[in-house]
């Protein structure tokens, strides 16, 4: 069921593309009166969002819109200095492909089916940069194509730019152009994960139980403990991780087995981290629809089955390919700080 909603998504997503494309490239032309309106109204503003470590987050708002069904804008940053990441849409719809061609960014975005455009103040898009080399370096929106819902298209040429004074930072040598590249960072400014000694990350490597608690406890920011865990086998719980683990099991976050131990070296499963990550935000839902269509779904416990399906309904997880969610498969270092970020981000 999963994989056949997966195929019809691809299908739209090609002609959304192809429409998309179309529309900006054939769109109606714009004559003297649009363009005089257009040069008052709508107005747009670059924005600086957030710049720690190697991250950076820039916004594009419109202001005074009318009927903005689909956009394309171009950019312009100092790729010398900045490697674009991601752009994340402030509204319903699909966004294409970002387009990168040395300096220049090109982004396209339009709303999906029978609607009405957004009027008013709107927050286009968000776009993320990780930072080469620290140092001055500018960002600047040079124009857009505006289209309203009626395939009418008009152009503005707001030519803002953004400087931007970044930082070296700490960052490790081995997560360049990985996936989870963004978060690592975010992580290591956030505060609950470090490095380690040669400068690594090492992001594909599995996460101890006892370190997971840490990073968790870390993230949450919960309150230490000095008491020992009540766990047969304390002693095998790091002196770094002890008031972590105390801290964590306190809260009913994380829980130990049926035979009183904690297992602190053992390997943190997918199913564990679910229930961990669901724990955290107050929710056990009893409904395991969703989970059912995993094609593994026979490999899923019972205990687990609530906490996976609300770890998928509020995308704080997802399955790993195949329509399968591996619920015992170990985590990595990568897999971990991701999650963890979406629970802090689900908190808010």
């Amino acid at each position: 069921m999963r994989l056949k909603a997966s195929v019809n998504k691809m299908k739209m997503r090609k002609v959304w593309t192809s429409l998309l494309v179309l529309l900006m490239s054939c769109a109606t032309s714009v004559n003297a009166a649009t363009v005089a309106e257009q040069s008052t109204r709508p107005s747009f503003e670059l924005k600086t969002v957030s710049v720690y470590n190697k991250l950076v987050e820039v916004s594009v708002i419109g202001h005074d819109l009318e009927d903005l069904y689909a956009y394309e804008m171009n950019l312009e940053f100092d790729a010398n200095k900045l490697r674009f990441s991601k752009a994340t849409a402030g509204n319903a719809g699909y966004t294409v492909v970002p387009n990168v061609e040395g300096n220049n960014l090109q982004i396209a975005h339009t709303k999906v089916g029978s609607v009405k455009g957004d009027s008013g103040d709107q927050l286009l898009t968000t776009l993320k940069f990780s930072v080469k080399h620290a140092g001055k370096s500018t960002i600047t929106l040079q124009n857009l194509k505006l289209v309203d819902s009626k395939l009418n298209m008009s152009k503005v040429t707001p030519a803002l730019r953004e400087t931007l004074q970044t930082e070296s930072g700490t960052t490790f040598s081995d997560i360049s152009g990985h996936w989870a590249e963004i978060s690592i960072l975010k992580a290591l400014e956030e505060g609950f994960v470090n490095g380690y000694a040669d400068g690594t990350f090492r992001p594909k490597q599995e996460v101890t139980r006892a370190e997971f608690a840490v990073m968790f406890s870390r993230a949450l920011k919960l309150d230490m403990n000095e008491g020992e865990a009540a766990f047969a086998d304390a002693n095998q719980i790091p002196a770094w991780a002890s008031s972590h683990v105390q801290a964590a099991v306190q809260k009913q976050l994380i829980t130990g087995y049926a035979n009183h131990t904690f297992r602190p070296n053992a390997r943190m499963i997918r199913a564990e981290m679910a229930s961990i990550a669901v724990r955290a935000l107050g929710k056990e839902g009893h409904d395991v629809t969703n989970v059912n269509e995993f094609a593994d779904a026979a490999d899923i416990s019972a205990w687990a089955k609530p906490f996976i399906y609300e770890a998928v309904e509020s995308k704080i997880m997802q399955g790993i390919g195949n329509n399968r969610f591996s619920p015992k498969t170990n985590v990595t270092r990568a897999e971990a700080v991701t999650v963890i970020l979406k629970v802090l981000a689900n908190q808010n």
